[in-house]
């Protein structure tokens, strides 16, 4: 790759679209876990496609946090075996026209929101509007399309439902804005993308990008820098800060000892910079 060129995602075969037996179904919202939402989702669809096995990806997520969700349904799918279904809702556009979406991924069935959630995933995907109104639930309200809609649908492709019969295929899904890390001599241009709950600064920089063997290295973020290269958390000096090769092949930066995204007062979308002579 020459200077200035900017990152592309290597295309991963197409997976399998038998689901997994015994199905499973990955569930990521911004439900939190104090009122009964998630358990109702789950029930839905244990009573829909039974002897489905559940795995929670997080339902922490902050409320609406499209970005925050994308980055966590894309780190942790391809993990999961082939026909395995991910239903992800973070949907602050419930009860609205927006579309219910089903993609045929590298990682697996998708079952998301139009809004941009599946963004990091697309390549490749064969994306579908869901059509099959007959799936839906009916419902008091139109405030609980996960329980209502999203988990029928899932529920549809557990059973072995092909998602042809869902829609039309589409090719205009909703795609967060995205600025892909940049390289140039000596230097490499990127952002924070994620935060994790120890506090550490996850960049979107790929860490094979780094001459080897590893120059002496400084990372800026804002009016913060870190010089040390640690190759894990316990090389780090206690209350120092340092560049590391992260568990998705990108730079992070961490602190021994404190939380650094507090510390520095970081959030996603902070600009980042790695330089080295």
């Amino acid at each position: 790759m020459t200077a200035g060129e900017t990152a592309t995602a290597p295309m991963a075969a197409m997976a399998p679209m038998a689901p997994a037996s015994p199905p499973v179904l990955t569930l990521l919202t911004d439900f939190g876990l104090d009122d009964y939402y998630v358990a109702a989702v789950k029930g839905t669809v244990l009573r829909l496609a039974p002897g489905t096995q559940l795995v929670d990806i997080s339902h922490q997520v902050e409320p609406g946090d499209i970005a925050a969700a994308a980055y966590l349904l894309a780190a942790a799918a391809p993990a999961f075996p082939a026909g395995t279904v991910h239903l992800a809702v973070v949907d602050p556009g419930v009860g609205s026209r927006r579309r219910i979406l089903v993609a045929e991924s590298a990682a697996g069935l998708l079952v998301a929101p139009d809004n941009g959630l599946l963004t990091p995933l697309l390549d490749g995907a064969r994306v579908r509007a869901v059509e099959r109104d007959d799936l839906f639930l009916e419902g008091p309200g139109a405030t609980f399309h996960g329980r209502d809609r999203f988990g029928p649908v899932a529920a549809f492709l557990l059973r072995g439902g092909p998602p042809a019969e869902l829609g039309p295929e589409i090719a205009d899904p909703v795609q967060l804005p995205r600025t892909p890390p940049r390289r140039q001599p000596g230097l490499l241009s990127g952002m924070v993308v994620h935060i994790d709950r120890f506090g550490n600064l996850v960049t979107d920089i790929p860490a094979d990008w780094l001459p080897a063997p590893a120059p002496q290295l400084l990372a800026r973020v804002g009016s913060h820098t870190a010089a040390q290269f640690a190759d894990h958390y316990e090389q780090i000096p206690r209350y120092g800060v340092a560049i590391l090769i992260g568990s998705l092949g990108t730079l992070e930066l961490a602190m021994n000892g404190e939380d650094l995204s507090r510390r520095w007062g970081v959030i996603p979308g902070a600009a980042v910079q790695v330089r080295w002579r």
